[in-house]
C-alpha cells in the first residue's frame, strides 16, 4: 500500500515538472527583447547585422584541431 502511494506521489511529481513548469516558464515569458548595448543612450539606435565569418573561422579552426588528433600516431609513447 505505501509503496503505490509513494510511486503515485512520484508520478505526480514528474508529471508536474515535465508538463507544468515549461508552461508556467513560457507564460512568464516577455515578448519584448532588452539588448544590454542599446541601452542608455539619449536617442534610439540600431545595430548592423554581423556576418558570420567569425562563425565559419572557429568551425574551419576546430576541424583543424580534430584532423589533426586523427593523424597522431598510435604508436606513440604517453611521454611525447
Amino acid at each position: 500500500m505505501m509503496r503505490t502511494m509513494q510511486r503515485r506521489f512520484f508520478n505526480v511529481i514528474a508529471f508536474a515538472s515535465a508538463v507544468l513548469v515549461p508552461l508556467v516558464a513560457m507564460a512568464a515569458d516577455d515578448s519584448k527583447v532588452y539588448d544590454g548595448r542599446l541601452e542608455g543612450y539619449p536617442r534610439s539606435v540600431t545595430l548592423e547585422l554581423g556576418g558570420t565569418a567569425l562563425s565559419w573561422m572557429l568551425l574551419v579552426g576546430l576541424g583543424i584541431l580534430c584532423l589533426g588528433a586523427l593523424f597522431k600516431s598510435a604508436k606513440r609513447s604517453h611521454l611525447d
